[in-house]
């Protein structure tokens, strides 16, 4: 308890110092399994918020239990967050340089609150295992990132961009767009090197993003198109405006797409569950999206 009070009191009295940590790599301070919780002196609304400006460095912070932490203008550098409890994690314009949260709890989370104008970025951070789910990932830069098998459904991305990150396992209910919910000005190229050939993508939006940057998987249950302008403006005018629900719907799904779509993008991929409840209903989507694509790559 004494060591828990005192490591809480460095991360958020102590303004002599301006880091926390090891100054070893290879030797990096053991706060294993180490819980925080309870300490209502130091967190009197259940949170513990860092001094700004704080830098934490060579930590291992593996099993412990920090709930309600908040990170102002951090730097967070070679710490490991492995299977760690953090839910309700809030980031402050913090940078996260060489971290693991492999496994961790981040249900729940904010990964990048705007502090003074500035948003949270991962360099060369794991994912991997870690439960985001009910996390708020919007307005983040992500590089060289890890999100394999990571929890991640009904995520929203809105705002942030990827550069060199890889996706694996089921990705459900997830937006990725240019939109910020903050009014963050996007990168230009807002996805580059991303690499989601080991994932399964269902109900996944990508608003007015250029997908070229993107490798997406191949095979069922995914269905892909080519010339995706043409193939869905097609698709969409051979559907009845009235008509029967599934084909009324299957016509707003496809136009919605389209209204989402950057100018440049010429690729499209849908899981075969979105785009029908039963077999028939998906083969005959599937049938209609493949002759619009057939039709548009005669006009070439």
């Amino acid at each position: 308890m004494k060591r828990a009070q005192a490591i809480l009191n460095a991360l958020t009295r102590d303004a002599d110092a301006a880091s926390f940590g090891s100054n070893d790599t290879k030797a990096p301070l053991d706060l294993r399994g180490l819980s925080f919780q309870g300490h209502q002196e130091y967190a009197p609304d259940n949170t513990i918020a860092t001094r700004q400006g704080l830098t934490l460095e060579n930590i291992d912070f593996t099993n412990a239990s920090i709930p309600g932490l908040q990170l102002n203008g951090a730097l967070v550098i070679n710490c490991t967050f492995k299977r760690a409890r953090l839910k309700g994690l809030e980031c402050w314009g913090t940078i996260f340089r060489n971290c693991s949260f492999e496994g961790a709890d981040m249900r729940g989370s904010q990964l990048s609150l705007p502090l003074e104008g500035a948003y949270s970025a991962y360099e060369a951070t794991d994912f991997s295992r870690a439960n985001l789910i009910g996390a708020n990932c919007a307005d983040a830069s992500f590089r060289k990132v890890n999100f394999s098998r990571t929890k991640l459904n009904g995520i929203n991305f809105r705002g942030s961009d990827f550069t060199d990150c890889s996706f694996a396992g089921t990705i459900k209910n997830v937006t990725f767009s240019t939109e910020s919910l903050t009014g963050k000005q996007p990168r230009a190229s807002v996805m580059q090197g991303i690499d989601f050939s080991e994932a399964t993508l269902r109900d996944i939006e990508f608003r007015h993003i250029d997908t070229q940057g993107i490798t997406f998987p191949v095979g069922d249950p995914h269905v892909m198109v080519d010339h995706y302008h043409c193939t869905l403006t097609r698709a969409v005018e051979a559907l009845p405006v009235k008509g029967k629900p599934f084909t009324y719907g299957l016509r707003a799904y496809l136009a919605t797409e389209l209204g989402h779509a950057h100018p440049e993008r010429t690729l499209g991929i849908w899981h075969r569950a979105s785009l029908g409840k039963t077999t028939a209903e998906q083969e005959f989507a599937i049938a209609l999206l493949k002759r619009a694509e057939s039709e548009c790559a005669s006009k070439k």
